[in-house]
């Protein structure tokens, strides 16, 4: 799915989302605040001049992205999803030789304690 940079990092850092409507391949953007869709339309409709060679993106995909970025914004999960993002972004980049593996652990260690961290939070 082509997406403008902006776009596509919301998208993958689960702050927008899209969900289907009633009309095939028509969508509507959805975010956790709608300060995020400033600037952008209300629904996305898919087109395609050959649905075998490039396909519009499959509504199962799409579906299970807008689950997870709901359930991740209702749960509070977004709060460790933007410290981990954030704390990757002050790094340094990981080397292709395997040199600065540790920090990549490091970066999964911190988000697997966030994740225990919030779920202790909801409990009391």
């Amino acid at each position: 799915m082509t997406m403008v940079p902006g776009f596509h990092r919301l998208f993958d850092e689960l702050m927008v989302w899209l969900t289907k409507t009633r009309e095939e391949n028509k969508y509507r953007l959805e975010a956790a605040s709608p300060l995020t869709l400033r600037g952008y339309p209300e629904y996305v409709t898919f087109t395609t001049p050959d649905p075998v060679k490039f396909p519009v993106p499959s509504p199962t995909y799409l579906a299970i992205h807008a689950a997870c970025a709901e359930v991740a914004h209702l749960s509070s999960a977004a709060e460790c999803i933007d410290r981990f993002y954030r704390d990757m972004g002050e790094g340094t980049t990981l080397d292709p030789g395997g040199a600065s593996a540790n920090i990549l652990e490091e970066a999964i260690r911190e988000l697997q304690v966030s994740r225990f961290e919030v779920r202790a939070r909801r409990r009391y």
